[in-house]
């Protein structure tokens, strides 16, 4: 009898070598690739269930295309690496079978493979959303390490079946089955706990993820500078700078519109040395100071600590804020920066008409 979902899901952690056996029998071509598709869905709702649901909000009560663009880079923030793995892998494997290449069965065995690496950050992603843990930059990477040192033996461990001839699996132990279906209901249990954490932490901080439109009050925030070695450095709190028209622009340095926009920010800021102007780096501290050394900004530049970027309803980039002297949100622009300048401006004349006023 075929081994359930639970008992194949399993078999990747307590008998690898029966997984791959498994998919590498072609009495059930493509279900090996069906497993690793339910398991996605499942870890994509245990881990990514707060972006999703941000996104969601954000179709609802902005703009659909904004929301549609905020889950494709949930998506793609998720799941581009794996899927990379994936085809790496089922490439490699391809090109190891020698004559007896299959390309369905390659990738049935690197849908294997790619498991840990689900396992893994789910497991990962679980405890630290659960103990709001900070997570040192070292341990994160061995966890990496670790995830795809486990994905890379399966890899070379499915090189065997994916030269010998198709024949069929035979039964598996009673035993062996029991241990994978126990595994397999143990990965069901992370999913469950991991959907429970981002439902609670939703219920929770629904406030804080609803997505910022004009007339809100810009919440607080104190974020360290980064400095032109790439260090964290003092941090700048938005209360200080009340008094001030204010612009923040969220940004990451894969993200290219947010590179092509940012020449016209720095002339901003330049323009309006009154205006003070906060770019929010979003990912990598090190290469943002490096392209602010290369290009001569002088707009401040700032490290997102993970909540501020939640709090302003970061869910697509660019996203910029422009915030009136009262601390008053004036202008939220996802994906563009084009009324950045006309806002300013509009804010600046309204602060010289009261100052005439009042004199």
């Amino acid at each position: 009898m075929s081994p359930s979902f639970f008992a194949r899901v399993g078999l990747a952690i307590t008998s690898p070598r029966r997984a791959l056996a498994l998919a590498a029998d072609r009495t059930h071509p493509g279900r090996s690739g069906t497993d690793l598709f339910i398991v996605i869905v499942l870890a994509l709702v245990a881990t990514q269930l707060r972006g999703l649901f941000a996104a969601a909000w954000l179709s609802v009560a902005v703009q659909v295309g904004l929301g549609v663009r905020a889950v494709i880079q949930v998506l793609t923030r998720a799941l581009t690496v794996e899927l990379a793995f994936l085809v790496v892998g089922a490439l490699l494997l391809w090109l190891a079978a020698g004559k007896r290449r299959d390309l369905g069965r390659a990738f049935d065995l690197a849908c294997v493979a790619a498991l840990p690496l689900l396992f893994v950050d789910l497991a990962a992603t679980l405890v630290v959303r659960t103990f709001e843990l900070e997570v040192p930059g070292v341990v994160g990477f061995a966890l990496s390490g670790g995830s795809y040192a486990w994905a890379g033996i399966l890899i070379a461990l499915a090189v065997r079946p994916a030269r010998e001839p198709v024949s069929a699996v035979p039964e598996a132990p009673p035993e062996v089955v029991r241990r994978a279906r126990a595994a397999g209901w143990g990965v069901v249990g992370l999913l469950a706990a991991g959907a429970i954490v981002q439902t609670v932490w939703i219920a929770r901080h629904s406030d804080s993820m609803r997505p910022m439109t004009q007339g809100d009050s810009a919440p607080a925030f104190a974020l360290p500078t980064i400095t032109s070695g790439g260090t964290l450095g003092a941090a700048v709190s938005l209360p200080d700078l009340h008094g001030k028209v204010i612009v923040l622009d969220f940004w990451a340095t894969w993200c290219g519109p947010c590179l092509k926009a940012m020449p016209k920010l720095d002339v901003l800021a330049r323009t309006h040395p009154d205006v003070v102007v906060l770019a929010i780096n979003l990912d990598d501290a090190g290469a943002a100071s490096t392209i602010w050394k290369e290009r001569g900004y002088r707009i401040q530049l700032l490290a997102d600590d993970g909540q501020v970027s939640q709090r302003y309803g970061v869910s697509t980039i660019p996203h910029s804020v422009v915030i009136d002297r009262g601390g008053v949100v004036r202008l939220v622009a996802r994906g563009t920066t084009t009324q950045l300048d006309a806002t300013v401006r509009a804010l600046l004349a309204e602060q010289i008409r009261a100052e005439q006023i009042r004199k």
